[in-house]
């Protein structure tokens, strides 16, 4: 294989003009032989796969069960049977406060059932006439 010395050209040995620019190619040497790449340019070798270990999962304590049970209570007793709901709620999410993974949801659960609570607590009052009208309904 021979370069074209005017425009660049790769050209076949047996040539002696140049087929863009018409150089004369007949003093041009052949160019040496390029040594292979190790590897083929398309595909690079690939490290080998190493698996990586799992995290051991931990089982859900009672304190868990205690969390999800004392939040759902909490949700439940704004639709109905409050008076026992909200109880419960409160304490089972202070008992599920204790457990591993959970604790925002424990936190949720005594701060809704908690206002739930309360705002049980002005209905009762309300309806008992033991606060005024005004107190109850926001309005001035």
């Amino acid at each position: 294989m021979k370069k074209c010395p005017v425009c660049g050209l790769n050209v076949e040995d047996r040539e002696a003009f140049c087929p863009r620019c018409s150089a004369d190619l007949s003093h041009v040497p052949p160019m040496p032989p390029q040594a292979a790449p190790p590897y083929p340019l398309a595909s690079p070798p690939v490290p080998p796969y190493i698996p990586r270990p799992q995290p051991e999962r931990k089982p859900f304590s009672w304190g868990d069960v205690a969390t999800f049970l004392g939040f759902c209570s909490s949700i439940v007793g704004y639709f109905g049977a409050s008076v026992l709901f909200f109880p419960l709620g409160i304490l089972a999410s202070v008992l599920g406060f204790k457990g591993d993974r959970a604790r925002g949801l424990a936190v949720a659960g005594i701060v809704i059932a908690t206002l739930g609570l309360l705002l049980k607590l002005m209905v009762v009052l309300r309806q008992a006439e033991f606060l005024p009208g005004w107190f109850t309904s926001g309005v001035w």
